[in-house]
């Protein structure tokens, strides 16, 4: 079976992601590095939100949701871009 792999940047306005909100901005990627470029850029041009990365692998039927972190760490507690 194959594992899917998709790397969701979100941008929440203060304390979002906490409060489990409705994130103010979404993209999705299939790749590490594209998720990277995208979190870095959105935290740069968004001023007002705090960015995250969440990464999500499911494989045979069982999903893995981990945040990925701007010094290419994957952790349970996730740190703001």
């Amino acid at each position: 079976m194959s594992s899917k792999k998709v790397w969701t940047v979100e941008g929440y306005e203060e304390h979002g992601v906490e409060k489990h909100g409705e994130a103010s901005l979404t993209e999705s990627f299939t790749n590490e590095a594209d998720a990277r470029k995208a979190a870095k850029k959105m935290a740069d041009q968004h001023d007002d939100l705090d960015v995250y990365v969440i990464y999500t692998n499911t494989s045979s039927g069982k999903t893995e949701e981990r945040f990925f972190n701007s010094d290419g760490s994957y952790s349970e507690e996730g740190y703001e871009w």
